[in-house]
């Protein structure tokens, strides 16, 4: 089980709705929408951060794209994994088209999420710019490491999880990961903003 919702059962509950949205059944859809909704725009918020602008409407384009995917799931995760997977997607597309009209309009990247807690300033200073400097990286690695890291640092699956949503062995889910990883050190270590956040923690 991933650790983004522990709470649902091994059984895979969206299952039994699969084959009725797939017949276009309307109350299906609706029950599918609704069960999995949550998830996906807790994914796509994780991946674009809270105060992202277009966080609503790329978690609502996952959602439509979701579930005109559910014809070609194999059953080899869980559903809820496969959505996760496609609502992953779709908000690192999401990223890369800001990032490239950025890119075009010389302009900056959109703000980062505000604390949800009572953190300390330094604390939440550098988990904010650590967020960021993955969320950085997403935009930047190859699709497969994109997809892997964001599944399974960023949505919490566990690599067996990422394996059977992405539908690679799990030796090739470690690969990517530990690619993207080396990635991330060194875009940290070349942060000097973190840099100085990291000297000022005891």
């Amino acid at each position: 089980m991933s650790r983004e919702d522990p709470h649902l059962s091994a059984s895979d509950p969206l299952a039994e709705l699969v084959p009725r949205v797939l017949q276009g059944e309307a109350r299906a859809i609706e029950a599918f929408v609704l069960a999995a909704g949550p998830s996906v725009l807790r994914a796509v918020r994780r991946i674009l951060g809270h105060c992202h602008p277009d966080v609503e409407d790329v978690a609502q384009e996952a959602m439509i794209g979701a579930v005109g995917a559910l014809a070609s799931f194999r059953g080899k995760c869980t559903v809820l994994h496969y959505v996760w997977r496609v609502a992953a997607l779709t908000a690192i597309n999401a990223r890369r088209k800001v990032r490239l009209y950025n890119q075009i309009k010389q302009g900056t990247a959109s703000p980062d999420e505000s604390p949800s807690g009572e953190p300390s300033p330094m604390s939440y200073a550098l988990a904010a710019r650590q967020r960021e400097a993955l969320r950085r990286l997403l935009d930047v690695l190859p699709p497969e490491q994109s997809e892997a890291l964001a599944m399974h640092c960023v949505l919490g699956c566990t690599v067996e999880e990422t394996a059977s949503a992405t539908g690679v062995p799990v030796n090739t889910v470690r690969g990517r990961l530990v690619t993207a990883k080396s990635a991330l050190r060194k875009l940290l270590e070349n942060d000097t903003e973190l840099t100085d956040l990291l000297r000022g923690v005891s």
